[in-house]
């Protein structure tokens, strides 16, 4: 019997095979199979042997350490949590290869922070972070300390239990500030004021002038004081028994001082009777000053007298307005003559009600200004901005040098914000965050003032040098943005510089193509559009 003759009549038919067929086709079948298998693992493995040899000739193997630092360093912008999964990620890049951990250990960034709560802080722990700290090389190094944990300490308890001490007093920290690595900036969050003043006493208050202490040789520091509940404000009025007496002379401050309703309980009037005593010669050296106080009196202004470096100075009011005595001897001082701050570049206003700070300084080397103001939810009151505003501008003469405007949750008359810009002719960033008022009055008011500057005369040219205007969480409806378009076309006529315009919406955006054809036009008079992602109104 022809058996090939017969299985091919098989194999090209619907016939069934008998058995002897079935037993050949099976074994053909097996044959075959076993042929595929080790093809196939041969397949294998040239392809993961070409991979390997792909993989030695990829471009990738010749990016030069330095631009795999760079990338590793931008993947972390914050502080690393020291037992945090962001640490975990770090040491996971050098333990890819050979490479990349000469790279980690090159990016210099990526060990230049840490940040520990007071669990973590330790006898154990010390060693690593020195070794962390210490692989920044020559970068300024950051360390953070948090003890904000009002429900953990009890120090400033009459019934504490003495076998559970402030981790305020914590050994390892006093070593790390005695002994450990130059630190740049330190950042303390502390649940009491007691608890900063233990610490004190724990690291010492004498300095040896020979070998200066990572204590005494920072640069920048942020204090921040809770007050717990059971811990209310507390300080002596002498100043040399201050608690903040013996701080390090730092450039950069930042200072949280305890809420009123926490530190005076719900008792406001109480802050004016109480004296925070930073040291004159403290503040004779600070460059840059973050305050976050909304206390009742003139301990603000106490503390900017003495602030003659000051370059950036930042308040944040909580909330709060600012309230002081008129019968104050300081506040009448500097009501009848400015305080002048000669070397003040920056001034941030956040958190607040209104501008009245202002009143009190001079700053003729202004450059920029920013409003983060508060309002409530339900009835939002106008501002009393443009007032104050100009007369601060007159009266430090910055009408020249001021830049940038960067105006957040402001609640103004559209014609007020525009005749206030008017009189801003240096500006070159104007940003309106947030802000409420009549925008298609007030742009239509904008293009009033460019036409107008077009023709020449006495009129004050209407932001002559405008480089980059952002109008950030506006609402995705209304015809408002035909109006900012045609004053920047109207603007362009008595500005040749390139201007951006950068737009972001409250909760939809709209799609980027639909509005880049809206405005497609604006591109040959020399203004970019930007859409950024959108944001929330009450972020």
């Amino acid at each position: 019997m022809d058996i090939d003759h017969d299985l091919s009549r098989i194999l090209w038919s619907n016939e069934v095979p008998d058995p002897i067929e079935a037993t050949f086709i099976q074994r053909e079948v097996d044959t075959v199979t076993g042929r595929i298998s080790f093809l196939r693992a041969e397949l294998e493995g040239l392809e993961d042997r070409l991979r390997r040899h792909r993989a030695a000739l990829s471009p990738v193997r010749r990016v030069p350490l330095e631009i795999l630092a760079e990338i590793f360093s931008n993947l972390f912008t914050d502080d690393l949590d020291f037992h945090s999964d962001d640490r975990d990620v770090v040491l996971q890049l050098g333990q890819v290869c050979r490479s990349w951990r000469q790279a980690t250990l090159a990016s210099h960034r990526l060990w230049a922070k840490v940040s520990v709560v007071y669990q973590e802080c330790n006898e154990a722990s010390y060693e690593k972070i020195v070794t962390w700290l210490n692989r920044s090389g020559d970068l300024p190094k950051t360390f953070k300390f948090d003890h904000n944990d009002i429900d953990f300490c009890e120090c400033e308890l009459e019934d504490r239990d003495p076998e559970k001490p402030c981790q305020m007093s914590n050994a390892a920290l006093v070593r790390l500030l005695s002994v450990g690595p130059k630190l740049h900036t330190l950042v303390l969050r502390c649940s009491s004021q007691v608890c900063f003043r233990t610490f004190l006493e724990k690291l010492g208050p004498e300095p040896d002038l020979m070998n200066p202490r990572p204590w005494d040789t920072l640069h920048s520091l942020e204090l921040e004081l809770t007050t717990a509940d059971s811990c209310p404000w507390d300080e002596p009025l002498e100043a040399s028994k201050s608690l903040f007496y013996h701080l390090p002379q730092v450039t950069s401050l930042n200072l949280h001082i305890p809420p009123t309703w926490v530190a005076f309980e719900w008792d406001p009037s109480s802050t004016r009777t109480v004296a925070l005593n930073v040291p004159p010669r403290l503040l004779h050296g600070i460059k840059v000053l973050t305050l976050h106080c909304e206390w009742q009196g003139s301990h603000i202004l106490s503390m900017l007298q003495h602030c003659e470096n000051l370059e950036t100075l930042e308040i944040d009011f909580r909330g709060e307005a600012l309230q002081y005595d008129q019968d104050d001897a300081l506040v009448h001082k500097f009501i009848a003559s400015r305080l002048l701050l000669s070397k003040l570049h920056t001034i941030c206003l956040r958190s607040a009600t209104n501008i009245e700070i202002l009143n009190f300084l001079r700053a003729p080397s202004l450059q920029d200004l920013r409003f983060d103001m508060h309002y409530g939810y339900q009835d939002p009151q106008e501002v009393d901005f443009q007032e104050p505003l100009l007369r601060f501008t007159k009266a430090s003469n910055c009408q020249e040098t001021l830049r940038s405007l960067h105006l957040r949750k402001l609640v103004v008359s559209a014609v007020k914000l525009a005749r206030t810009l008017l009189e801003l002719p240096s500006l070159t960033g104007i940003t309106l965050d947030r802000c409420r008022f009549e925008e298609n009055l007030f742009w239509r008011q904008m293009k009033y003032f460019a036409v107008r500057s077009r023709r020449g005369g006495d009129d004050p040219l209407c932001l002559p040098h405008l480089q980059e205007l952002q109008t950030l969480c506006i609402p995705v409806e209304g015809s408002w943005l035909a109006s900012v378009a045609k004053f920047l076309k109207a603007n362009r006529e008595i500005n040749p510089l390139p201007c951006s315009w950068k737009v972001s919406y409250r909760t939809v955006m709209r799609a980027e193509l639909g509005v880049r054809r809206e405005l497609a036009d604006l591109r040959h008079d020399g203004v970019s559009f930007h859409v950024l992602p959108s944001e929330s109104f009450w972020d």
